[in-house]
């Protein structure tokens, strides 16, 4: 038997939904993933895990209960061996009416985020939705609250998706116990090699029955969603190494600003010192400047005075000299009052 496969789990918390949409959009490692085979992935709507978060924020009234479901992750797959015998077309088909069914059960805004992943062992849909009632409460209680309504839901996306596309429904009343990632990520913490859980071991009245084969692809649902949930558990883990890894990076970033500023205080402080100093200085020297030029302008003065005492000498002499001329004229046009006569020559 082939069955169609329905997973939920509740995200609280922004960092629960991070962890998530970095693992389903590839933004860290997945060590379970073909990297040869990513490109083959789909995604509709935010296509990051910061879109995700932001999106989802986005849809959120203001006032909600602190320990509210922020988001609802929903994981669609069937079982390998559907997948195997399976055109691509029937599993395009499959999927998109698992799309259908998520839009008409939470409303197309409030689906916020569809990662289709091929590049896994067997294809999933993740899907993430804001837990909106149509009258605009928060309640993912109306959507996943007691066994009844996850029954029904079970049955109704079977009815709805899973049989169109040939496949059967879940065991009803099965008292198998799924594990959330966070459990998982406390059990891998204490234990990284967790091991998936042990195959049934039918009685020799279940093979006569026929119920081993169910107890058979139930095991194997369960092996798949233990996978996927320890998929998510160690992305969770590396997002959170790499948070302590960030942490002490800005740890030590803070140490070295402080150091730097610190540094640049005691600078600081000697500039100040030699500034005080050079001001000191600057002082200095400016009275000895003002000392000098003061002597300059006492000898300017001086010699200024005896450059005006010399030129009036010099004025005197060139007075006497010109009256010295005048009185020689004088003496000659006495002596020689004809002057158009020459002077008759002297005897010897």
């Amino acid at each position: 038997m082939n069955y169609c496969i329905l997973r939920t789990e509740k995200l609280t918390t922004f960092g629960s939904i991070a962890g998530s949409a970095k693992h389903n959009l590839r933004e860290i490692p997945v060590p379970n993933a073909d990297a040869t085979r990513t490109h083959l992935n789909w995604t509709s709507g935010a296509s990051s895990a910061a879109a995700v978060c932001a999106a989802i924020k986005a849809r959120l009234p203001e006032k909600r209960r602190k320990d509210a479901v922020l988001a609802i992750e929903y994981l669609i797959t069937a079982s390998p061996e559907w997948f195997a015998k399976t055109s691509g077309k029937a599993q395009r088909d499959y999927f998109n009416g698992a799309i259908a069914w998520l839009r008409a059960r939470h409303g197309a805004d409030n689906i916020v985020c569809l990662n289709l992943q091929r590049d896994e062992r067997s294809p999933h849909l993740v899907a993430y939705a804001v837990p909106r009632t149509k009258d605009g409460r928060l309640s993912a209680k109306d959507f996943l609250g007691g066994r009844k309504v996850l029954s029904e839901m079970q049955t109704n996306f079977w009815e709805q998706v899973g049989r169109p596309a040939g496949l059967d429904r879940g065991l009803e009343g099965s008292t198998a116990k799924h594990t959330t990632a966070k459990q998982y990520s406390a059990a891998l913490a204490k234990n990284p090699t967790l091991k998936a859980p042990a195959p049934p071991a039918p009685t020799l009245a279940d093979r006569a029955t026929g119920r081993a084969r169910q107890m058979q692809a139930a095991h194997q649902v369960e092996a798949d969603a233990h996978a996927h949930l320890v998929e998510q558990a160690s992305a969770e883990a590396l997002l959170g190494k790499k948070a302590r890894e960030q942490q002490s990076r800005a740890v030590a970033q803070l140490r070295d600003q402080v150091a730097e500023l610190q540094g640049a205080k005691a600078e600081a402080a000697r500039l100040a010192k030699e500034n005080r100093q050079l001001v000191l200085e600057l002082s200095r020297q400016r009275k000895y400047f003002n000392e000098q030029l003061a002597a300059v302008k006492a000898l300017l003065e001086k010699a200024t005075a005896k450059i005006k005492s010399l030129l009036a000498e010099v004025g005197f002499w060139k007075r006497e000299e010109a009256a010295a001329r005048a009185d020689a004229d004088d003496l000659r046009r006495m002596l020689n009052p004809d002057p158009d006569r020459a002077a008759p020559a002297a005897k010897v």
